[in-house]
């Protein structure tokens, strides 16, 4: 059940694997059924999740009401709403199992004890929110600046298994096109 999580802390930083056993006890352990929402918009995130097994799309509404994928999480990933972790504001995304997930839950509040137990949890937190803003800033700058032929082979290269685990219409969101033009797009890459 942790062997995912231990191995992704391990890849960043070195914790004793006595102290992740003793912060494991602050976690607890949740299943989401495909298509089930994780957090709502509206609603206020207490938690850090792992994503031991599954999919997990972030979505926007537009303003014409239109709903868009804006990022995806795959297994052995570290998610939150992190534009409101710390200054307490409601979700203006959706989360929602693209597939049936198992997660390792941490609420906000059990943060302090984690920390307490070796400082390096602290740091290993730090990174990954480094993490996540960095990766939200390199998708923002490649989406204003390349075509939709560039931002879909890029993210065929980033999520090889995309077409087999995402519907169409999430994929196109994510890359600002409407499916017809991704299904042209395909077609047209197929061809060459």
């Amino acid at each position: 059940m942790y062997s995912k999580v231990r191995e992704y802390i391990h890849s960043r930083i070195m914790i004793p694997d006595e102290d992740l056993e003793k912060s494991f006890q602050y976690s607890n352990v949740r299943c989401y059924k495909k298509g089930e929402y994780i957090l709502c918009i509206g609603d206020y995130c207490r938690f850090i999740g792992f994503v031991n097994s599954g999919l997990i799309v972030n979505t926007m509404i537009t303003d014409d009401g239109k709903e868009i994928a804006c990022n995806f999480i795959f297994e052995n990933c570290f998610f939150t709403y992190t534009e409101g972790l710390n200054n307490n504001t409601p979700s203006h995304k959706n989360s929602i199992a693209l597939e049936d997930c198992e997660m390792l839950i941490l609420e906000k509040e059990k943060l302090p004890m984690i920390f307490s137990i070796n400082s390096k949890f602290e740091t290993l937190f730090t990174k990954i929110l480094a993490e996540e803003l960095r990766n939200v800033l390199l998708s923002e700058q490649y989406n204003r600046t390349q075509s939709a032929e560039n931002k879909y082979l890029q993210f065929i290269n980033t999520f090889p298994e995309a077409f087999n685990r995402i519907p169409l219409k999430y994929i196109a969101g994510y890359l600002g096109i409407e499916p017809p033009s991704l299904s042209r797009l395909r077609k047209k890459l197929a061809g060459k």
